[in-house]
């Protein structure tokens, strides 16, 4: 009887113990530790490669939560997307970041979380989107990665630039140019006698250029004092136009009353003279033809028929 009372024990324990381990594993499964937690995509644009389920996400070195699902989305064709499990009282925000790092000796790779200003405003799900998406970064193996990928491929277009340029025909034409600064620099030496003369012109045409500038400040000041008096002749002018203005509206009237006044004596005058320089013609063409006349005067005219 006690035999049988035993096995029952031991059996009873034995499928607490097998209960309590699938408890354990459920409840490790489910998240284990009673944190509730807020589930965020991260689409990240380069290998994943040491990277597995449940691995650790840090906030600023901070652990906050673990990678759930590690996968690849058709309508982000070149990209790892990862969906993660962050703890419910971890604030992010637009402006923070998500980028792969190791962790040091160990190798092991986790999801750092970095950014967030106190300005930019919480992350939330877009219009449509199930889950928030925050933005992810290279790592620095990657960023190095792409930056070696960047100066290999520089390197090969390098190499073809240079096996264009050290062509057969660029080797010739670059001879060819060497030849010619070679006669050149032959030539030069060869009129160095008549450089050193056209250098020593230029040295005295520059002498006297400087001697002839130093003058301009004095040239300046002599063209200012005569601008100066111009200016003082021309008020002068001006004031004597209007003074000689003033005088002949002054005498226009005086001469307004003397033409009226002397005119018609004038004609008269000129009428008179006229006559006088009429009969002085007469008399010297009488003279002309008969210079007696002045001796026995004029001769009477002869009496007319009844006279």
């Amino acid at each position: 009887m006690n035999g049988k009372t035993n096995y029952v024990l031991i059996g009873l324990f034995v499928l607490l113990l097998t209960l309590t381990f699938i408890g354990g594993i459920l409840w490790l499964s489910a998240g284990g530790t009673g944190r509730v937690y807020q589930e965020y995509l991260v689409y990240m644009k380069e290998s994943v490669s040491g990277l597995s389920r449940d691995n650790v996400v840090k906030y600023h070195g901070v652990d906050v939560g673990r990678v759930r699902e590690i996968g690849l989305d058709p309508s982000h064709i070149g990209e790892v997307r990862l969906l993660l499990q962050i703890d419910e009282d971890t604030i992010l925000r637009e402006d923070t970041v998500a980028t792969l790092e190791t962790q040091g000796l160990t190798g092991l790779a986790f999801i750092n979380l970095t950014g967030g200003s106190a300005a930019s405003p919480q992350l939330q799900a877009r219009p449509g989107e199930t889950y928030p998406v925050i933005d992810s970064r290279r790592s620095t193996w990657g960023r190095l990665d792409r930056a070696v990928e960047e100066l290999v491929s520089n390197l090969i277009d390098v190499s073809k630039l240079l096996k264009v340029v050290l062509s057969e025909e660029n080797k010739q034409s670059l001879t060819r140019t060497l030849a010619h600064l070679d006669n050149l620099t032959a030539a030069l030496a060869g009129r160095s006698g008549d450089m050193a003369t056209a250098v020593e012109d230029l040295a005295a045409t520059m002498r006297q250029t400087r001697d002839a500038t130093a003058e301009l400040p004095a040239l300046f000041a002599e063209f200012g004092q005569t601008a100066n008096a111009l200016q003082l002749m021309a008020d002068e002018l001006r004031d004597t136009g209007v003074s000689v203005g003033k005088v002949v509206r002054a005498r226009d009237r005086d001469l307004q009353r003397f033409t009226g006044e002397a005119l018609p004596e004038a004609a008269v005058m000129i009428n008179e003279l006229r006559r006088a320089a009429e009969n002085l013609r007469r008399f010297s063409e009488q003279l002309e033809r008969d210079p007696a006349v002045l001796l026995r005067g004029r001769t009477p005219r002869a009496a007319g028929p009844g006279e």
